[in-house]
């Protein structure tokens, strides 16, 4: 019975999955760094991978058998063509005992000829007892008796075939056997044959041409099993491609569910791993559209909670710009309301001081003195308060600034005070350019510039310094430094706060209004970064902010400095 995976419809189709567009970088990364070879094994398939190895196994098991074939039957053909060696010298020894004994060189020489008739023997050597050659019959000419006489070493190594290769003979096996005498009479008894050495006999025989016969088979051998690799071509495609049939559907599948089309399945009733496989397949597949259903449902109850929340966000931000707007005509109002009466006030002291200037006294003229700076003090108040509320509503145009002139400008600004106090304005670091709002960060230098030589205090050194580093965060870390009197540390809490000025006995007699320091932090804030102060009474204080990341942590109150 066979067994075949099919996939089939289970549902209607969900809605396809959002297919990440940089997926495959990493299979293009692979293609990019991976050898060559295993590029071309990964582009030939898992059927491919199982038909080269199927044929790479067999390919390897016919080469062992037909090495182990050639590798035993050259043994198996030395050892017969030994023994055979063997028993020619025995037979030649017996047979030429008493030439040899008689050293009746003729008669060796003529056994010798009628020895090389025979179709394997390529030498016969008789040698006497000294190991010196009597008689040489060979097939190669130049095989005389000087060379006969290298018989003579292996005189010692008596009945053992011996491996040995000429130019002419090629390979051969060599026998050296020695021959011993008749008996001879002694003392009235017979002695035993054989205790006489008379000489020796060596005989070399070819296996050339039973190596032929044996290569000519293996090439027989190698040719029937060439055939039978290409036989077993088709028959392993075959099998690889129906045994991979189950693992195809699957791969179809999963590429149906990748697609985004949920509802496919695969129809399999096998025992094995693959049935297996197929089951936990059709149980995850039926998981997933059960979890996309529910998302699904999940995301139409979400999407009516954001439409929802967004309509109250809408209604919330018409709320909030309706009340800003109320806000700003009411800042506008309560500065015209105050500016009108202020500015009237002011012109009647002015007009009476121009007028009757000569007919007033000096407290008279002292008063109306008064009742004008008030009035001015007064109207900058307001116009400051009306800008406080406009830095985070009304943004200007961000551009590139260079903070370096920028502080240049600054500092002309407060020439005459820095020179008439006796005050060193110094730029300790380079300055960089960043995309800001020009006015408002020029009024962040001002303000804290204009702070340091209100605050400086009578000391000995008197300096306001200015710089830029890294900050933790990334962003630039600006400072400004002065040697003034310092800020007690009750103060530093609400230092940022509007109208909201030190206590000490040195502060009280510093005009200022408690707007400056608000204002600062506003724009900083605005421009995505924080601002704290470092100080110690007596010896100075340092304000620090950051511009161009946001803040990531409410600056510390106070740091020794």
């Amino acid at each position: 019975m066979q067994h075949v995976l099919r996939v089939y419809p289970m549902s209607p189709d969900l809605t396809p999955p959002i297919v990440d567009a940089d997926a495959d970088a990493p299979q293009r990364r692979w293609v990019r760094t991976a050898p060559w070879w295993r590029r071309v094994l990964a582009h030939s398939g898992l059927q491919g991978k199982l038909v080269v190895g199927f044929l790479l196994l067999l390919f390897v098991a016919l080469g062992v058998s037909c090495w182990l074939f050639l590798a035993g039957g050259r043994r198996a053909m030395g050892g017969i063509m030994g023994e055979q060696a063997t028993q020619i010298s025995m037979a030649l020894g017996l047979a030429s005992r008493q030439a040899l004994a008689a050293e009746d060189s003729s008669e060796l020489q003529r056994l010798g000829k009628d020895l090389l008739q025979s179709r394997n023997i390529v030498f016969v050597a008789f040698l006497d007892a000294g190991g010196e050659p009597i008689a040489v019959a060979c097939r190669d000419p130049e095989f005389g008796i000087v060379q006969a006489r290298t018989l003579r070493n292996s005189a010692r190594q008596l009945m053992q075939v011996r491996a040995e290769r000429s130019p002419v003979l090629g390979r051969y096996l060599q026998v050296v056997t020695p021959v011993f005498g008749p008996p001879t009479a002694g003392a009235g008894a017979a002695t035993r044959p054989g205790q006489r050495l008379v000489g020796y006999v060596a005989v070399g025989l070819s296996h050339a041409r039973e190596e032929a016969q044996l290569e000519h088979v293996s090439f027989i051998s190698l040719s029937v099993g060439a055939m039978i690799f290409l036989f077993s071509l088709p028959i392993a495609c075959v099998l690889v491609h129906r045994i991979l049939l189950p693992i195809r559907e699957l791969v179809r599948a999963t590429n149906a569910v990748a697609a985004g089309r949920y509802d496919a399945a695969v129809a399999v009733h096998r025992p094995d791993e693959i049935g297996d496989l197929a089951r936990s397949f059709n149980e995850m597949t039926g998981r997933v559209r059960r979890q996309q259903e529910e998302l699904r449902d999940a995301n139409r109850t979400l999407e009516e909670k954001v439409r929802l929340r967004t309509g109250e966000l809408e209604a919330s931000n018409r709320r909030l710009s309706s009340e800003i707007a109320e806000k700003e005509d009411f800042l506008r109002a309560v500065s015209h309301d105050l500016n009108a009466p202020l500015r009237n006030i002011g012109g009647m002291a002015a007009m009476l001081l121009m007028k009757n200037r000569d007919r007033f006294d000096a407290d008279v003229i002292h008063r109306l003195e008064r009742i004008q700076r008030n009035v001015e003090v007064e109207t900058d108040l307001i116009a400051e308060l009306l800008e406080l509320s406009r830095i985070k509503t009304r943004r200007q145009r961000i551009e590139p600034v260079d903070l370096a002139a920028l502080v240049r400008d600054v500092g002309g600004v407060f020439e005459q005070d820095l020179l008439s106090r006796g005050i060193t304005l110094r730029v300790e670091s380079p300055l960089p350019t960043l995309p800001c709002e020009r006015a408002r960060v020029r009024q962040v230098f001002q303000n804290l510039i204009d702070n340091a030589i209100k605050y400086m205090g009578d000391g000995p050194v008197r300096e306001v310094c200015i710089g830029c580093a890294p900050g933790a965060d990334g962003a630039a870390e600006f400072w400004v430094r002065d040697t003034g009197i310092g800020i007690d540390a009750d103060d530093l809490g609400a230092l940022f706060r509007v109208f909201r000025r030190g206590k000490g006995p040195a502060v009280q007699g510093v005009a200022g209004k408690g707007v400056g320091l608000a204002s600062v932090k506003s724009i900083v804030e605005t421009h995505g970064g924080r601002i704290w102060v470092d100080s110690v009474p007596g010896q100075g204080s340092t304000f620090r902010f950051t511009l161009g990341a946001p803040a990531t942590a409410e600056p510390p109150a106070a740091r020794a400095a």
